[in-house]
């Protein structure tokens, strides 16, 4: 596969570094927006997002969660900005990679008018966002020009997590100890994502006659994959410009199972876990009784199709490993079909839908 300036494919690989350098200058990074925290009364969390934001912070909730034991809420912006909130004691995260997202910035004048306390997160500087919210936080990353975001999604899981697990280290929620596991094991899962990318283009290209036929695709997922999930839909969907839905495993079979036939591919996230036995179960269904075409991404390989690795199947961070069979699915089989996704469809598609802000 041939790589260019801007590749996609290119930025996968250099998340493994990004991922150890936000680790290496965590303290120049979090220190004034953790002070920022540790300022206020805190009862409850909001991360507002859209896109690939909104998917990190699916990412980033349950663990946040679980080390500062206070409710976080992830929304898109929209909902969030309608939605009636009576606890004064809330902290609104809005998070938008380019700085522009006209709702994401709606969300965070709403809360500045509730009085709740603010952070805007962004992976660029003197963007618009920032003048919309108390404190700043910045996905500290080298920039990505690439259309479909691949390092900045692995960045801002990153970003929220070690913020998340600050402030815990700071109120004496976490040990030392549980913070330096925590990071461990998010660098051993990083780590991994260089290897995950080759291999993942061996299996791109083994299936890659069978992948181009593909017009209608579906990706399912549960418990710690949900986030790649969606992410992965989002990418694919950007990439290659054609039906792509997914469904968290139980969702689906409320339904949606009825329409698939002989037509569609599916790709399914095994990470292991209590439901994965189901998630093969319903895999062999398709495979036997509606001859789908059906791929497993997990740590086992039932037959030829089926992509494996050693995942590290990590409860919290396996996330960070599983989005990457699908963005590389998602650059090459774009490449193949001659769509360049740093092209968008439509140019000023913002511009005429008012859902960027340009400047203020």
């Amino acid at each position: 596969m041939e790589e260019k300036k801007w590749d996609m494919y290119t930025y996968i690989l250099e998340s493994k570094q990004a991922v150890r350098d936000i680790v290496d200058h965590q303290e120049e990074i979090f220190n004034s927006t953790v002070d920022y925290i540790l300022g206020k009364e805190i009862d409850q969390i909001y991360i507002i997002g859209s896109g690939t934001s909104y998917h990190a912070a699916v990412a980033a909730k349950p663990i946040i969660e679980k080390v500062l034991g206070i409710k976080v809420f992830q929304s898109y912006p929209i909902p969030f900005k309608d939605e009636l909130i009576f606890n004064k004691n809330t902290l609104v995260i809005g998070i938008s990679h380019a700085g522009m997202s006209a709702s994401t910035i709606a969300g965070l004048d709403k809360a500045r008018d509730e009085g709740f306390s603010t952070i805007a997160v962004t992976a660029e500087k003197d963007t618009p966002i920032l003048k919309h919210a108390d404190q700043q936080l910045f996905i500290d990353m080298p920039m990505e020009y690439a259309g479909p975001k691949t390092k900045g999604y692995i960045c801002s899981i990153v970003t929220l997590v070690i913020l998340g697990l600050k402030v815990a280290l700071k109120q004496n929620k976490i040990t030392q100890e549980t913070y330096d596991d925590y990071i461990e094991r998010m660098l051993k899962s990083s780590d991994n994502i260089p290897s995950i990318a080759e291999k993942s283009l061996q299996w791109y290209q083994d299936n890659k006659d069978e992948f181009l036929k593909c017009r209608r695709l579906y990706i399912l997922g549960y418990e710690n994959c949900i986030s790649a999930m969606l992410e992965g839909t989002l990418k694919i969907s950007e990439s290659v410009r054609y039906s792509t839905q997914c469904y968290e495993l139980e969702e689906f079979m409320h339904g949606i199972y009825h329409c698939i036939d002989k037509d569609t591919y599916m790709l399914y996230l095994g990470s292991g876990g209590q439901y994965f036995e189901r998630t093969k179960r319903l895999k062999r269904y398709f495979e036997e009784e509606r001859q789908a075409h059906c791929f497993l991404i997990s740590n086992e390989k039932n037959n030829e199709k089926d992509f494996n690795f050693p995942f590290t199947n990590d409860k919290d961070f396996a996330v960070l490993e599983y989005i990457v069979p699908l963005q590389v699915f998602a650059r090459s089989c774009s490449a193949d079909l001659g769509i360049d996704a740093n092209i968008p469809s439509d140019p000023d598609f913002h511009k005429k839908m008012q859902s960027y802000v340009y400047e203020e």
